[in-house]
């Protein structure tokens, strides 16, 4: 076997890609969004009005005038991006100032909480980069609000309704005329407090009896209406088990313990505007510490949706695979996808912190990671549909080993040794019968050069199937050094056994957008009217270089390192290393295909049983997802 081993840079990449993604513009943009703006012209720490003296001095005994702020989810759905940008905004805005973020649910609505959503939750937070101060739940707190609800009655501002929702609905006008006083409104302090009590001991069925702030019916704000304060519900708690037979509901709850933690900034998204003149109005009615509530922008992805009530339908209608098919925007199936939780923050910085809603084009976001991965992403050769090249004026046993680096710009990232050898496989899109002026790959008769091999290939002839008049094979010659530089340059990979190459991948999944338009829930009859039919598709046989294997490796050993030793650091960790390192740790880019990440439905022995070997395992089975493509090159021929 004759055998050569050869150096081969990376300089015939030329292609346009995204402006890479650079960490101090990023820190930058950063720092500008915490200190200008929206963020920047917010209250210091004290500076909230309070109803007395002494409610802004414990405050700050408490704080030390620090910043406290919370991310506050309700555990009934897993998190979609717009989270991701709550989750930056209130973690970030305490880390730049110094100061600590809670991680509190608000877990008032036992009937649709679940275990694993909880759990999601904290994983996502830690898994985007951040570490809760603490994690609360607003259960935590049920006999301190319960005595403030006792309390609120005693001064006269709640009372004890037993009003039908409909009747409720109806005295609030409907919407189209004035709110009147509901018939309970009046009754006696003691007697509310009797009925109360007798809600608490389970007297009363759900829908029977509510507790309702005693507010401003005059008033032109809605959430100044006599807003329900306690429900009954017949549902046991994940924390407090069949204790409760009444719970608080979500305006009365979140302003008391932002209260009871001490929170500097309530920031919340502006569909709570309206919310803010009752979150004071309850806090100053029991004369407790108020936080000062803030609104921003929430953050929207076009042509997605994050209704979770509306995901859940697909998911159990079978339109995708569940809350983590990576063609939704949760938070998990944007991490399955193989998109790094930094590009996500970066992405989120670039846009800013405004009251302005984002509505954002799938386009810009996928131009953001793209841009992130550009500048970390390991390079590997790799064919899509391959399509045999057999080059004919080199001998059967003959291997060249070419050393080529994993990224033209970041040395760090090292090299891979790929053979090349009389049989190698390019993608059909880049082979032509017919050639023409405006196309730059093979054709026959023409010359192309191969991405950081030596030399060119020329194509001689080709072999068709008979039956399909598809060409199966194309016979190639092999251009000595003197040959003039190619027009083009096509990726290509080696079949040779001895060295494990190529790595064939079982299925290469692209994802589309899986909704049709910008806004499918403005779609006739349902949002499912205007789902794409074609949002995956799914590609058998790719193949990539053999460096793939210890490109895995290295990935998974690095992404665990790092990840035990960020664990090590906490005082009581909430998750493990191994929670935040997943399959889809493993990403590159195919050169000039796209960028892919490896999926959780894989099957590596290597990465379990770590070796350095290159061969597949009896039972392994790869699948690729397609993270986002790359920028359209405008200067290659079609």
């Amino acid at each position: 076997m004759k055998k050569e081993t050869n150096v081969v840079t990376d300089a015939s990449d030329n292609k346009p890609l995204a402006t890479e993604y650079d960490p101090a513009l990023s820190a930058k943009a950063r720092k500008v969004v915490f200190e200008e703006g929206f963020l920047g012209a917010l209250h210091k720490p004290g500076g909230n009005p309070q109803l007395h003296p002494h409610l802004r001095e414990q405050h700050l005994a408490f704080t030390g005038g620090q910043v406290l702020t919370r991310f506050p989810p309700e555990p009934n759905g897993y998190l979609h991006i717009g989270h991701c940008k709550a989750i930056f905004v209130n973690f970030g805005y305490a880390a730049h100032y110094g100061g600590k973020c809670y991680l509190r649910f608000d877990d008032t609505n036992p009937e649709k909480e679940e275990g694993r959503y909880f759990d999601s939750i904290i994983e996502v937070v830690h898994w985007l980069g951040f570490e809760p101060w603490r994690i609360t739940y607003s259960s935590d707190y049920f006999d301190k609000l319960y005595d403030l609800a006792e309390e609120l009655i005693k001064r006269d501002k709640a009372y004890v309704c037993h009003c039908s929702q409909e009747q409720i609905k109806a005295d609030r006008g409907e919407k189209v005329s004035s709110p009147k006083a509901c018939v309970h409104r009046s009754r006696p302090v003691d007697e509310s407090l009797e009925e109360f009590r007798k809600m608490k001991d389970g007297y009363y069925r759900p829908k029977e009896a509510f507790l309702r702030m005693k507010q401003d019916l005059s008033d032109g704000n809605p959430q100044m209406w006599d807003l329900p304060a306690y429900r009954v519900l017949d549902a046991p708690h994940h924390c407090t088990g069949s204790k409760w037979k009444i719970y608080p509901t979500y305006d009365f709850t979140h302003c008391l313990v932002d209260s009871f933690e001490n929170i500097s900034h309530s920031l919340c998204t502006t569909e709570f505007i309206a919310s803010r003149q009752s979150y004071e109005w309850l806090c100053d009615a029991l004369e407790v510490y108020k936080p000062r509530q803030s609104e921003y922008g929430r953050l929207n992805i076009q042509g997605t949706i994050s209704s979770k009530r509306k995901i859940l339908q697909l998911v159990e209608e079978k339109y995708v695979s569940g809350w983590d098919d990576p063609r939704l925007y949760t938070a998990i199936a944007l991490r399955r996808r193989g998109i790094p939780p930094e590009a996500i923050l970066n992405f989120v910085s670039t846009l800013g912190v405004s009251t302005a809603t984002s509505n954002i084009q799938i386009t810009r976001f996928e131009q953001s990671v793209r841009q992130y991965l550009e500048g970390t992403a390991p390079r590997l050769l790799m064919v899509l549909r391959p399509l045999k090249v057999t080059i004919e004026n080199i001998p059967a046993d003959y291997v060249l080993m070419v050393e080529k680096p994993l990224h033209p710009k970041v040395p760090g990232l090292g090299t891979s040794l790929v053979p090349f050898t009389r049989t190698i496989y390019i993608d059909a899109d880049d082979f032509r019968l017919e050639d023409s002026k405006d196309y730059f790959r093979l054709a026959p008769g023409k010359t192309v050069g191969l991405f950081q091999a030596p030399h060119p290939i020329t194509c001689t002839s080709y072999i068709k199937d008979p039956s399909t008049g598809q060409v199966t094979e194309v016979m190639c010659r092999l251009e000595d050094r003197d040959a003039r530089k190619p027009k083009a340059f096509i990726q290509w990979v080696a079949e040779h056994a001895p060295s494990g190459s190529p790595v064939r991948v079982d299925e290469t999944r692209l994802f589309h957008p899986l909704f049709k338009s910008d806004n499918p829930l403005a779609v006739v009859p349902d949002f499912r009217a205007d789902i794409n039919p074609n949002s995956m598709e799914v590609i058998r046989g790719a193949m990539i270089e053999v460096g793939f294997w210890s490109l895995a490796r290295e990935s998974m050993a690095k992404a665990m390192e790092e990840s035990c030793a960020r664990i090590g650091k906490l005082k009581s960790p909430a998750v493990t290393a191994e929670q935040l390192v997943g399959k889809e740790c493993v990403r590159f880019q195919g050169l000039r295909v796209a960028y892919f990440a490896l999926d959780k439905d894989s099957r590596v022995t290597a990465l379990d049983q770590p070796s350095t070997t290159n061969d597949r395992t009896q039972g392994d089975y790869i699948v690729l997802n397609r993270v986002v493509s790359l920028k359209e090159d405008a200067g290659k021929g079609v």
